[in-house]
């Protein structure tokens, strides 16, 4: 779990920066009251929006774990073959049923907290089939691990995507501008993604990702786990 935690953030770190996330949060921030300053609260609720989703998606896949807890080392094969896969279409790689979209929009009042939060919700619901290899890779971490601290993947996914917005919503006028002026080197974002898919499906396949574990785990201080 120690190495997957940094995994899973980066993870979070690459949806953002993602084609069909980075480009579109000027808009967001502009629903949520972006044109009348930072939007600081409304960001925070839109956060929790789109966390709540994430995380009720990752309880089926915990349960799976859970009950399949017997089979840990065929889960992490399966599991890695399919990151493996998620990352080769992030690099390209046509994959039909994975190519679906599912956007959705809210047209409700987003200026206020209750907005902000159903606004959330329709982002993590409609553009789950967009950052969904990422986050499909982040849920087979989930499966694998197949407990509550399995849980812990999600969260550390959610921090990545949520940090990046909310700062952007704290240096909004300038990080606006970056954005627009950045949005085109999204693709190379979205390449290292698949790139670091590839090598966490491998290591899953071959056992060495929970060697690595392990090792990680060995060299921790025992005071660090006190506080994780």
């Amino acid at each position: 779990m120690v190495l997957s935690l940094p995994v899973a953030f980066v993870a979070g770190l690459f949806s953002f920066m993602s084609p069909c996330v980075l480009p579109l949060v000027p808009t967001y921030l502009l629903y949520l009251g972006g044109e009348r300053g930072r939007p600081l609260v409304n960001a925070l609720f839109f956060i929790v929006g789109f966390s709540l989703i994430f995380l009720l998606l990752g309880l089926p896949f915990t349960l799976i774990g859970a009950l399949l807890k017997d089979y840990k080392t065929q889960m992490a094969q399966v599991g890695g073959a399919l990151v493996v896969l998620f990352g080769l279409y992030l690099l390209g790689l046509r994959i039909p049923f994975m190519a679906v979209e599912a956007k959705m929009s809210y047209r409700g009042d987003t200026s206020r907290p209750l907005g902000a939060v159903l606004l959330g919700v329709t982002f993590a619901a409609g553009w789950t089939p967009c950052i969904g290899p990422i986050l499909g890779s982040i849920l087979m971490l989930t499966t694998v691990q197949g407990n509550a601290s399995g849980m812990g993947y999600l969260f550390a996914y959610i921090l990545g995507l949520a940090v990046p917005f909310f700062i952007v919503a704290l240096f909004a006028d300038r990080a606006v501008a970056w954005i627009r002026r950045n949005a085109q080197y999204t693709r190379w974002a979205e390449i290292a993604a698949g790139i670091l898919m590839i090598v966490v499906g491998i290591l899953l396949i071959t056992g060495i990702f929970t060697d690595l574990n392990q090792f990680f785990i060995k060299i921790t201080p025992s005071w660090m786990w006190s506080r994780l």
